[in-house]
């Protein structure tokens, strides 16, 4: 395989991102982030991978269209030849049993070594996203232990909707397994890949799950197997900082009252704009979980208090 790299600025970088999907396996674009996670000027890294050899005459003239439409400079570019590697069996090979928090995450050759007092989670190495060892994952497994041992909060995922907990772009399904060990009820997971899907489903059935944790294929929160099974008691989603901006609105609609939204796949950079559109939300900051250069944010949607009146009632019994 090829992979063809280049850098443009940030408000073309979706332009070149759509343009270039039917010609490539796969493409991907993040900010340019300096050793300390600070921004480098506006400029967007596009990644693309191809499986035969690109024609740099051809990649050069669709560069410059693109660039001519998006009214930007025509980008330079440099082709790397990518090895041909089993990259499942790669990782499958130096997978090691974690302990996060009370959950043990580890993959089926590890089955029969289960730490005792533990949650089991059992996730391969597999073409979607979540074995547990990426800082989001992790960040989320600990702001759902955390939650866990609250036993107020235990009452109400037992009091919650029959679907207490939503995860949004499920990968591996890992969040949503994870919860179902935490707490009885039934959870519900989507992702936009059908891929993914088909990995979380096989994932569910080899942890024994599959009678609590539905996995579906959805865009955002809008299908309507979502909307309908809400709301929630708690709401999961790894996905990236602007995504997770563009489905404040929608998500914190489906939360209930005293419910918990867990964010990840930011940037500790990338607080503040996540934060921003959360609040506009009325959602409040409980916790924030750091690890290495990503955040992990917890947000509550306070419950409702009693209103007294400014001049109660009062009664008489003649």
């Amino acid at each position: 395989m090829w992979s063809i790299t280049f850098r443009v600025p940030a408000h073309a970088a979706d332009a070149f991102s759509r343009h270039l999907e039917e010609y490539a396996l796969a493409v991907s674009s993040f900010e340019v982030l300096d050793e300390e996670g600070r921004q480098v000027g506006d400029q967007w890294q596009i990644d693309i991978l191809q499986s035969e050899a690109p024609d740099q005459a051809t990649i050069t003239a669709q560069l410059a269209l693109i660039a001519s439409t998006a009214d930007v400079p025509a980008p330079a570019f440099t082709v790397t030849v990518v090895p041909d590697t089993d990259w499942v069996t790669a990782t499958l090979s130096s997978f090691a049993p974690m302990a996060i928090g009370r959950f043990w995450v580890h993959g089926t050759h590890d089955a029969d070594l289960i730490a005792p007092g533990k949650l089991p989670v059992r996730v391969d190495a597999a073409t979607a996203f979540g074995t547990g060892e990426h800082a989001t994952t992790h960040g989320c497994l600990l702001a759902l232990d955390r939650l866990g041992k609250r036993t107020r909060f235990r009452r109400r995922i037992a009091t919650a909707s029959p679907t207490a907990v939503l995860d949004v772009g499920c990968g591996t399904g890992i969040l949503a397994l994870a919860a179902a060990r935490l707490w009885p009820g039934h959870v519900l997971a989507s992702d936009i890949d059908p891929e993914a899907v088909r990995v979380a489903r096989r994932t569910t059935d080899a942890n024994g799950l599959a009678s609590r944790v539905r996995i579906v294929v959805a865009t955002g929160v809008e299908s309507r197997v979502i909307t309908q099974s809400g709301p929630y008691a708690v709401i999961t989603a790894n996905i990236l900082a602007r995504p997770l901006c563009h489905l404040a609105r929608d998500m914190a609609a489906l939360l209930a009252p005293g419910g918990r939204i867990i964010l990840s796949g930011l940037l500790a950079t990338q607080i503040p704009m996540v934060l921003n559109a959360y609040r506009a939300q009325r959602l409040v900051l409980e916790q924030t979980i750091i690890i290495g250069e990503w955040a992990t944010l917890v947000l509550m949607r306070p419950a409702p208090t009693l209103q007294v009146p400014d001049h109660p009632l009062s009664f008489s019994s003649s």
